[in-house]
């Protein structure tokens, strides 16, 4: 492949993706390119008198009528050879292409296509690492090539030629050194993709090109040169804009006016400012639509640009990265703020460059992971951060654990100064106006984000209502009983593996290591062996009678403490073995260091993961201490969970400690080290006089102010909400008659009028109960259900890909998603999101809150009802053109006194219509087909 190649990039339509199975060729579509230029096309319609489907159909635009005069493939394929012949083929998924045009030139009596073959998705991915989507569709809408029929193959070669280019282009920008790098990792790429990566690198060597100003090599490696913090120095509005007149000169014409966003930029603002009162904290519930995000952000620049730095929490790590999209594009392009702003996250999250340059050297024969390792090659040219979520890597990849921050590496680790990633981050944000991190690191790191700021910075927090959970959830501790059993094996893999190279090949010359690494090997058995006894008396003490549909229980502490008693003497034993294993690994690591040039790469990487294997036992065994050493203090928990699995395995048990006293935790631990906070969200009232959302906070409210935005949405036209009144309501998620209620109702709602739907659920079970009732009717075309059509992130894309599909969603979905402008039509609520009172933490709860004068129901589990069930709604209507319904099946609402409340805490102009599933489907119809109406008016 040169300069002078002819590239042949090929997109098919077909009636499916197998040949085996009589799958066909309805269209053939090529663009040419030579010299980094499009030259010309060719394309044509196939009929070999196959049926097309009506999915097909819908999704490449072509019909039988559509091809009805088209040639056969016998009649075109000398053609399409001949042009094919004597070039490079090119496709997007060139592994499906390439093979199933061969198979059918081969039918009819041609060769199969001898030529070199590349494949764009893999180049992409690796040459535009950060990217979110690799589909075709969504690489033209990121890099604005003109896509006007995606599944029009004519449309997809046309797309892909011009990628094709941008990919040559990009690898052309890339130092020589990367491309080095990375044809050295020994890449498995589709058919001849590794090669097109080579020919451009010969023709880069034939030339002596310097590297870019904008790169440094460090350790062999072309990493992005560390920037200096820049300011801009003017601001378009040097003054905070108080009046409208001066809000609008700072908004237009982007952005338009929202009365409600106002008025929150103006208490913020003013709490800080009135010289009259001292700054309190602030509780502003801003509705969705109200413009939130900016409501705090503009009033914070005015502030901030006086020397005092604000510290922005979130509740997840998406939203910390789209909140530094909207500083960087808002504040600092458009409004003409100069703000550095730096995010925050766990150590977990960041690439260690000294082990990532071990683990370069190292083809461990996992595909997934040498091409990571190639990706990010890449990525260290662009990335300021390290911030390995800039990478969407699979959360599962074997090394992700292996290249960041999660475990330590050896005490030889070379000094890489500002080009270590969290040494960058403390130095980032040392000179940072604007922090954004997430509130478990702020949990975690409020100290030390005081510190090293060297004040109290001001503080805002967004989702303010799951910070409660934070806490709560901190003070929890996990004991996972089969560490020692897995680790234990994987002790004696690592020494005496057969398969492989293990630490006594690596020593076989050197007595000294191989004594220390016996020794190890017969402390960890006798921790094993320990570890075994122990491990079956917990089985015969707790795991007796337990229930098959359950996984987990909660412990009697009084049992708890007489098991502790009983088996005293082993778990003493334990601890002593647990000592004596520390020193001998520290005495072996301390030969190996004193040998270090004797080992390879390959070596090292043995011995970390034998010392992480062996860390893990022993900090364990610390864990197991510390939980005994404060149950025994009574200060450690109020309730201990068991969680389980169904084969009832003790090595398959989880112990999980919880303190239902998080009083104070807050403040202690987070607010004392920042000026007054901002606490927002969408919902966090449950009544005017709700005392609810200020215990969570850990607030006084005489110390408090709050505000409550009015939502911009004009609930009345917007959303219509229907209430079941028939609704049987079973002590328990498996009983046949309510699955049956919940599927027929879903089914009758949803084809009353077809619409995009999210059916909200408190039980997975359940989910999993009603997604096969309504299979087997088979009268919804288009099913998603949680913890059965994959993770959230691929149910949603499922979803925005599918006409008027159907998703079963529970816990994440309740909350922190969001759909396309004007997409998601109808939520149907299953039930109304109670705790449910089987469950151990609910109980222990409620136990905890009699013992404290307080009704559990009316002080903490209704208002958290109410929270969730705002928070469900809310998925609804996000934006000002989205219109739908919701339909609660649930007839407490209207039946029970508490129902009363809820409906209260609902908008006041949100029209509400009670009755059966009948009524509620005619309802549903009458709104949708006037909305329809609406549009052709």
């Amino acid at each position: 492949m040169n300069q002078n190649t002819t590239y042949t990039v090929v997109d098919m339509e077909t009636t499916g993706t197998s040949i085996k199975h009589g799958d066909h060729i309805i269209q053939f579509s090529v663009s040419f390119v030579e010299n980094n230029q499009i030259i010309d096309s060719y394309s044509t319609y196939i009929n070999d008198g196959v049926e097309i489907s009506e999915e097909i159909s819908n999704l490449t635009g072509i019909t039988s009528e559509t091809i009805k005069n088209a040639p056969t493939f016998d009649q075109v394929a000398a053609t399409i050879y001949k042009k094919l012949k004597n070039t490079v083929f090119v496709a997007h998924n060139v592994n499906f292409d390439f093979p199933f045009l061969n198979a059918f030139l081969e039918k009819v009596g041609f060769p199969e296509l001898d030529i070199p073959a590349i494949d764009t998705v893999s180049l992409t991915q690796i040459f535009f690492p950060t990217l979110n989507s690799y589909r075709l569709s969504d690489l033209s809408s990121h890099f604005n090539i003109i896509h006007k029929h995606p599944h029009s193959s004519a449309s997809d070669a046309a797309a892909t030629a011009v990628l094709l280019i941008k990919i040559t282009d990009k690898i052309k920008t890339i130092p020589q050194t990367t491309l080095k790098n990375i044809l050295d990792i020994n890449l498995e790429l589709p058919q001849d993709t590794l090669s097109f990566i080579s020919s451009i690198y010969q023709q880069k060597q034939s030339k002596k090109l310097e590297l870019p100003n904008n790169l440094v090599n460090v350790e062999g490696i072309i990493l992005k040169k560390v920037k200096s913090p820049q300011f801009i120095e003017k601001l378009k509005v040097p003054k905070f804009p108080k009046t409208k007149s001066k809000k609008l000169k700072l908004l237009e014409p982007g952005y338009q006016w929202r009365e409600s966003q106002s008025k929150m930029m103006n208490a913020i603002y003013h709490n800080y400012t009135d010289s009259k009162k001292k700054p309190t904290n602030l509780i502003i519930e801003a509705p969705t639509g109200s413009g939130k995000t900016l409501g705090y952000l503009i009033p914070m620049a005015y502030l901030v640009q006086k020397g005092r730095p604000v510290v922005i929490s979130t509740a997840t790590i998406a939203l910390q990265s789209q909140l530094q999209k909207t500083i960087n594009h808002t504040l600092n392009e458009e409004f003409g703020f100069g703000f550095n702003s730096v995010i925050l996250k766990g150590k977990n999250h960041y690439l260690d460059l000294n082990r990532f340059l071990l683990n370069l050297l190292i083809d461990d024969g996992n595909k997934q992971s040498q091409f990571i390792k190639a990706k990010i090659l890449i990525w260290l040219t662009e990335t300021d951060t390290g911030d390995l979520d800039e990478l969407n890597l699979p959360k599962k990849a074997i090394i992700i654990n292996q290249i960041n921050y999660q475990s330590g590496f050896s005490d030889d680790n070379l000094d890489l100064g500002n080009y270590d990633f969290i040494n960058r981050q403390t130095q980032m944000l040392k000179s940072a106006d604007i922090v954004i991190t997430n509130h478990n690191y702020l949990y975690q790191n409020a100290r030390k984000i005081n510190e090293t700021l060297n004040q109290k910075p001001y503080l805002v927090v967004d989702e303010a209502s799951t910070l409660s959970d934070v806490a709560f959830n901190s003070q929890q501790k996990h004991l996972w009983l089969g560490t020692i059993k897995k680790n234990s094996g994987r002790v004696r893999n690592d020494i005496f593996q057969t398969h492989a190279e293990n630490l006594n090949d690596i020593f076989e010359s050197n007595n000294s290591l191989l004594s220390k690494t016996e020794r190890i090997a017969q402390a960890v058995d006798q921790i094993s062996e320990t570890n075994t006894y122990l491990a079956s008396q917990f089985a015969k003490f707790f795991m007796k009678r337990l229930n098959q549909h359950r996984s987990e229980v909660g412990l009697r502490l009084d049992k708890l403490k007489e098991f502790i008693e009983l088996n005293q003497q082993q778990i003493t034993k334990l601890t002593s073995l647990n000592s004596i294993l520390q020193n001998q690994l520290k005495s072996l690591n301390f030969e190996i260091a004193q040998n270090s040039k004797r080992w390879t790469p390959a070596d090292y990487e043995i011995f970390l993961k034998f010392n992480e294997h062996v860390t893990k036992i022993i900090k364990f065994i610390e864990q197991l201490n510390i939980f005994i050493d404060n149950f025994a203090a009574n200060n450690f928990a109020d309730v201990i969970l068991m969680k389980y699995g169904l084969d009832h395995d003790p090595n398959n048990v989880i112990l999980e400690s919880l303190q239902l006293d998080s009083t104070n935790s807050l403040s202690k631990d987070i607010y004392k080290y920042f000026k007054p906070a901002i606490f927002t969200g969408a919902v966090l009232f449950t009544s005017k006089k709700s005392q609810f959302i200020y215990n969570q906070l850990d607030l006084n409210r005489n110390n408090t102010r709050m505000k409550r935005l009015k939502s911009n949405f004009d609930y009345a036209n917007q959303m219509k909400l229907m209430v079941s009144n028939q609704t049987p309501m079973p002590e328990s998620f498996d009983n046949d008659d309510y699955v049956k209620y919940l599927s027929d109702s879903i089914i009758d709602i949803y084809n009353s009028h077809p619409v995009p739907t999210l059916v909200l659920f408190n039980s997975l079970q359940l989910i999993e109960s009603v997604y096969h009732n309504i299979l087997i009717n088979n009268k919804v075309p288009h099913i998603f259900a949680s913890g059965i059509s994959g993770s959230q992130e691929k149910i949603i894309r499922k979803f925005q890909e599918t006409k008027n599909p159907v998703i079963l969603g529970a816990n994440g979905f309740w909350e922190g998603i969001d759909f396309p402008n004007n997409y998601l039509k109808s939520v149907i609520i299953t039930r109304l999101p109670f705790a449910a009172p089987s469950n151990p933490i609910a109980k222990a709860r409620s136990s905890y809150l009699r013992k404290e004068k307080k009704n559990p129901f009316i002080s903490y589990t209704l208002p958290k009802a109410i929270m969730d069930l705002n928070q469900g709604m809310g998925r609804l209507l996000r934006h000002e053109n989205d219109y739908g319904t919701i339909t609660i099946l649930d007839n407490r609402l209207v039946t029970r006194k508490y129902g009363e409340q809820i409906l209260r805490s609902f908008n006041p102009d949100l029209k509400i219509i009670t009755g059966d599933i009948e009524n509620i489907t005619k309802e549903n119809k009458t709104f949708f087909n006037s909305k329809e109406n609406d549009k052709l008016l």
